[in-house]
């Protein structure tokens, strides 16, 4: 029956009748099982990869790899890059799904998907191993964001593949929207096929959403409003209670979809793919429309009442629309009337500057030259919504704001949050990471660059380029879509550190950050990967390690 009970459970969960008392024993895809990248889940806060703390299994993997990791029953689904040997180029368009032990690590079947175009390993901007998988009881889809997926049961049986389009040459490989699970259908961004429904010669290299049938791997729509390959699409319901997508276009490099702005597409019944808004925003003086002030870089988050994202000029703005119309409700200055916590490295704490103009701050770490202020730019996709707030990492000593006046990105290592109602703006800077050795005691790192390793669990060096060795912050790497565990956001960065913060703390200070955790050791470590959660376990990886985490 095509896997109808399977289907049935899964969706069932989508259309949000999970009881939040009986969490769920499954992370079907990269946005958990209400595909909101919500769960009401007790999970471990504290552990540590480089101490072997609270760790209950560590397995090494054959190449790095960007996919989050899915939960089935007894197995993880995740994708990894082939294994290459040194001479290698460090660009590959061959990866491997791999079914996983859930009780012991072990590495049960792996099936090979060949891409069309060639991504670099361990890019900061997503690569040919970037899309999670997504699995039911029965059968787990893997992808290759180079051009190929596939079905398979849960014995490595293959039951279908596809080859799509991927992007063109002439732009940089950004592939860091997610597949979303709905029902039958698995939705994805691709540029439409030559033989398809709909493709436009003059639209050649403009990207979709595409509704693929999860049991034959089958076009079933493809949604009216383009989507630029940069953001993370988001799914949730309309205030009716129809199920829908957020998705926007705009970013560098000459993205081409068009107009700028959002889309709210339907997938409710009888209306798949349909348009339900569409926001498109006006030039306003020293913001003109174009990429550089309205940047569909972000994961597109929202609720039952916003739709959220952010604007870079004249002055940066936070913007809040009606999830019902796309009608513009507000939009807060991510500058003005902030309240600050930057660590001050003499004193060894921090201090405090309330109601204050960002652009009258300084930099410690990185200081401003004269004439120069600070400008708040949003980390791309490290964005999620939370107990009223929307939650966001900044930038730091960066200049891709590209708006007068001249200056650099910060607060520098902050996490910002915005308050959807009141429009209050808080900025806690963060430790760029943590040192730990056994017996010793934890040495926080605040407020300078770090550089990062680029290996397998070999030695091997595998990454094509000297972005990738930062730390994320500076370069703007696609850190992946945080997560909300009951009333805890977990935050990974490219250094391995996952940040764990309290969503319901009143004040966002130090009390509000409740662990600082690492995937092995500062410097050595590398992940541009989310975890997952199940029954109390948390699932997380870097390049070189999947793990299982446990509670003290």
């Amino acid at each position: 029956m095509r896997h109808f009970f399977a289907s049935l459970a899964i969706a069932s969960i989508l259309c949000g009748s999970l009881n939040a008392e009986e969490p769920p024993k499954f992370w079907p895809q990269a946005a958990g099982p209400n595909g909101d990248w919500h769960l009401a889940a007790d999970a471990p806060t504290h552990w540590s990869v480089a101490r072997n703390e609270n760790i209950r299994w560590r397995t090494k993997l054959p190449n790095a790899g960007q996919s989050g990791i899915v939960i089935m029953g007894d197995k993880l689904f995740l994708t990894t890059f082939a294994e290459q040997d040194e001479k290698a180029k460090r660009q590959s368009n061959t990866i491997l799904g791999h079914a996983v032990d859930r009780a012991t690590g072990k590495i049960l079947w792996s099936v090979t998907l060949q891409g069309g175009r060639p991504s670099p390993q361990l890019y900061a901007y997503s690569d040919s191993t970037s899309w999670t998988p997504i699995c039911d009881e029965k059968t787990v889809c893997f992808f290759n964001s180079s051009g190929e997926m596939g079905c398979w049961d849960h014995s490595g049986k293959e039951i279908w593949r596809r080859s799509f389009r991927t992007q063109p040459d002439k732009y940089p490989f950004n592939r860091q929207c997610e597949p979303i699970l709905h029902g039958d259908v698995i939705i994805t961004v691709e540029p439409i096929g030559k033989d398809e429904p709909g493709f436009d010669a003059k639209r050649d290299d403009w990207n979709y959403l595409h509704a693929i049938d999860r049991f034959t791997g089958k076009l079933r729509w493809i949604a009216e409003d383009p989507c630029t390959f940069y953001c993370t699409p988001c799914f949730g319901h309309l205030p009716d209670g129809r199920p829908a997508v957020v998705h926007g276009r705009g970013g560098p490099h000459g993205v081409p979809e068009t107009p700028i702005g959002l889309s709210m597409t339907s997938l409710a019944k009888g209306e798949e793919g349909k348009t339900v808004w569409r926001f498109s925003p006006e030039a306003k003086p020293g913001a003109p429309l174009d990429g550089t002030t309205w940047m569909a870089l972000y994961t597109n988050v929202w609720d039952k009442k916003y739709v959220y994202w952010f604007r870079n000029a004249p002055e940066e703005a936070h913007v809040v629309l009606d999830a019902a119309t796309g009608k513009l409700v507000r939009e807060q200055s991510l500058v003005k009337s902030a309240d600050v916590r930057q660590w001050n490295s003499e004193k060894k704490a921090y201090v405090s500057h309330e109601n204050v103009n960002i652009r009258d701050l300084p930099d410690p770490a990185f200081p401003l030259k004269a004439g120069e202020v600070l400008h708040v730019l949003p980390q791309w996709h490290a964005n999620m919504a939370a107990n009223g707030w929307h939650w966001f990492l900044c930038t730091t000593n960066n200049r891709r704001n590209g708006r007068a006046p001249k200056g650099h990105s910060g607060p520098a290592y902050a996490l910002g949050r915005i308050h959807a109602e009141t429009g209050k703006v808080e900025y806690l800077e963060l430790p760029v990471g943590v040192e730990r050795k056994t017996g010793e005691p934890d040495q926080f790192v605040y407020g300078r660059a770090l550089k990062t390793r680029t290996v397998d669990n070999q030695g091997r060096e595998i990454a094509d380029e000297d972005r990738s060795r930062t730390d994320g912050w500076q370069v703007d790497a696609f850190f992946p879509t945080p997560v909300v565990l009951g009333d805890k956001l977990y935050i990974t960065v490219m250094l391995g550190v996952t940040y764990v913060i309290d969503t319901k703390a009143t004040v966002l200070d130090q009390k509000a950050l409740l662990a600082v955790n690492d995937l092995g050791p500062l410097g050595d470590t590398w992940s541009l990967s989310g975890p997952s959660s199940s029954q109390g376990v948390l699932y997380h990886r870097s390049a070189k390690e999947l793990v299982a985490i446990d509670k003290k």
